[in-house]
């Protein structure tokens, strides 16, 4: 809730005002409830309204100017976490800190704000000047990486390392020679060719189904990573296990059961993943990753081309990484050249890209350069 009030304080502000007619700062808890719906849609519950502005709710009103003062302090707050988030994120190749602590400390920085609304204000950039520029308050707050990990970090360290897994996302190839195209990767050095599927429902877009696998699979004995962006992935379990698809990754925002969902693709000769939407809190994933082959964080919103990385996704890749060591950790989406060192750092070692390989003018360096950065960025490096 409080995310919600941060990322629309303007609105909240000038929609309590109209109440106030005598300029005294107070307003009926209805007016409340009224002008929160007003701004964030009609489903938000009046309970959760209510829940979050209880100390400013004095006998049926509420002290708007108390509340509207806390969102703002906290909206600072949260300018501030980004600023940390990029200054951790930026940490040269040559600092020498422990990873462990580094992604203990880098987990706890999660911003309230959307996903979409970060990229709103930010334009998506990753320079930590032009966020300066942008942000100057924010970034004056804001500790430096070190005093992150002296303060945040965490001594216990996991010797377990992962290895690094170049996904080219096929969705980028040239569809008219893609068995060629596949089988290129592989030459390159790619390990797995990802293979994004949608349905136009659960994501805007239409792109491929298992025809298409099953017509890869005659091209090449590499591990087809198939990405399930549908309403109903239980529904095509068996033909992408008919098909060839060695991993069958499912969202968790589309299943009611994702432990059913498991068993299915386990029994089928399939490895499983569940992936993740950039605003979803990575901690509902947690009860399932000692069942999963691995985890997906979207580091864009899926069915959309063209975004910039969201590296404030970062902390949920930590967050994976320190509770399961041993985990496949998949990131995907805007994942190119200037940008694996941070998803190396945050512990990612599955690495999907799309434009990044396919559109390069040496696809095999950029596998290289991709897998060096994972490589560099295990406890044994």
């Amino acid at each position: 809730m409080e995310g919600f009030f941060v990322t629309h304080l303007p609105e909240l502000t000038a929609e309590l005002k109209q109440y106030d007619k005598v300029n005294d700062g107070f307003v009926k808890l209805e007016q409340l409830y009224t002008a929160v719906k007003t701004c964030y849609g009609t489903a938000v519950e009046e309970k959760e309204i209510a829940a979050y502005a209880k100390p400013y709710i004095t006998d049926g009103s509420c002290n708007y100017f108390e509340l509207l003062d806390a969102v703002s302090k906290a909206a600072d707050n949260d300018d501030k976490i980004l600023a940390e988030i990029l200054n951790m994120i930026s940490l040269s190749a040559e600092s020498k800190v422990s990873l462990h602590k580094f992604r203990v400390a880098l987990s706890k920085l999660r911003p309230m704000q959307s996903c979409q609304d970060i990229l709103k204000k930010t334009g998506g950039k990753m320079s930590v000047e032009e966020f300066k520029k942008k942000f100057s308050d924010a970034s004056k707050k804001a500790r430096p990486a070190t005093k992150i990990i002296e303060e945040d970090g965490r001594d216990a360290e996991s010797k377990a390392s992962v290895k690094a897994i170049i996904c080219p996302s096929v969705l980028s190839s040239d569809f008219a020679k893609l068995g060629a195209e596949c089988q290129n990767m592989i030459n390159l050095g790619a390990d797995w060719l990802h293979m994004d599927v949608m349905d136009g429902h659960f994501v805007p877009n239409l792109t491929i189904g298992a025809p298409v696998i099953a017509a890869v699979r005659k091209y090449t004995k590499a591990c087809l990573d198939c990405h399930l962006m549908v309403s109903d992935p239980e529904q095509w379990i068996g033909d992408f296990a008919k098909a060839g698809a060695d991993t069958f990754c499912f969202h968790l925002e589309a299943v009611s059961d994702p432990d059913d969902m498991i068993e299915k693709i386990k029994a089928k000769g399939m490895k499983p993943g569940i992936a993740l939407k950039p605003d979803t809190p990575v901690e509902k994933v947690f009860p399932y990753c000692d069942k999963l082959h691995h985890v997906l964080v979207m580091t864009v919103e899926p069915g959309f081309g063209g975004q910039s990385f969201m590296w404030w996704t970062m902390p949920k890749v930590a967050a994976l990484r320190v509770k399961f060591p041993a985990l496949g950790i998949q990131v995907d989406g805007g994942v190119k050249t200037h940008t694996i060192n941070a998803c190396a750092l945050a512990g990612a070692n599955l690495i999907v890209s799309g434009s990044g390989i396919f559109k390069a003018e040496k696809p095999g360096d950029v596998i290289s350069i991709m897998r060096k950065s994972v490589e560099s960025r295990q406890p044994d490096a």
